[in-house]
């Protein structure tokens, strides 16, 4: 790793409340009051947060959103480099997470400058903690394509995917997605769609994606968490036909054995055993 060009300077990511004003904590508070230098999705937004909160930068303040990040991001870290630091902030939420944070960052570790957390509210953890699904495993799959081919292409690679999954979508297109995720899923995947977080219209629905996709009229910002398909307690019986057919189309005997047990919780030496023994046969 480079060596620092100071010992003092910090680029700090400070999540901000996405929705609820005293999800602020008292770190970011100080954070925003004395850092040198405060990088704004949208400043209007941040002043807005700051006569809310009585918050008084000593800092400037500088708007820092996607059309710019790449153009901003080096002025960044070379103020991080000579001793001063930086403050990240979202309009709403975590940086990074589907919001400007990324170039900077890596910007930042390229050059060894030093790059901290001030941790607070993220939409995907809340809808994800919320939903009653398992969070041991999950995958964040951020907002859903726009385009139908795109979005069918999302729900597919869900069908076998054991983690619970995170996605945005807007009010607007969230009835179709709900459709298509139902015909790529099945109707009786389960489902949480939680809307308007921490705000005061906060609603959390959990059921499935059958009764979902008839769901008309929700608004605001909008979280979906989809359950991870069940796991299987298959027997390894059940797949040596479908083994045999994939060797027989040209796929490694032992590739195909390992996908399947793999995809049906079944053990791979067992079904393995399973095929050489028909084959003998």
């Amino acid at each position: 790793m480079p060596k620092r060009e100071s010992e003092e300077g910090e680029l700090v990511l400070l999540a901000s409340p996405i929705g609820n004003d005293l999800d602020l904590s008292p770190r970011a508070r100080k954070e925003l009051e004395e850092a040198d230098l405060i990088a704004a999705e949208d400043t209007r937004r941040f002043w807005d947060l700051c006569r809310r909160e009585k918050i008084r930068p000593k800092g400037r303040v500088v708007s820092y959103f996607d059309q710019v990040e790449k153009e901003k991001a080096g002025k960044i870290v070379e103020e991080v480099l000579e001793g001063r630091r930086a403050v990240l902030i979202s309009d709403a939420g975590t940086p990074v997470i589907n919001d400007p944070g990324y170039v900077v960052v890596n910007e930042a570790i390229e050059r060894g400058a030093r790059v901290t957390a001030c941790p607070g509210p993220c939409a995907a953890i809340c809808a994800l903690i919320l939903s009653g699904f398992r969070a041991d495993r999950f995958c964040y799959e951020g907002f859903i394509a726009r385009k139908e081919g795109e979005r069918r292409e999302e729900f597919k690679r869900l069908k076998d995917e054991e983690r619970t999954a995170i996605f945005y979508e807007s009010a607007r297109r969230l009835q179709e997605s709900l459709k298509e995720m139902e015909e790529e899923l099945g109707p009786e995947r389960r489902i949480c769609i939680a809307r308007e977080l921490t705000k005061d219209h906060e609603e959390v629905v959990r059921t499935t994606l059958g009764e979902a996709a008839k769901l008309e009229g929700m608004i605001g910002e909008i979280a979906v968490v989809v359950e991870g398909r069940p796991k299987k307690d298959g027997d390894a019986g059940d797949f040596v036909e479908e083994a045999e057919e994939r060797a027989r189309k040209g796929e490694r005997l032992k590739d195909a054995v390992k996908e399947i047990a793999k995809r049906e919780a079944v053990s791979s030496h067992e079904l393995y055993r399973l095929v050489l023994e028909k084959r003998e046969k």
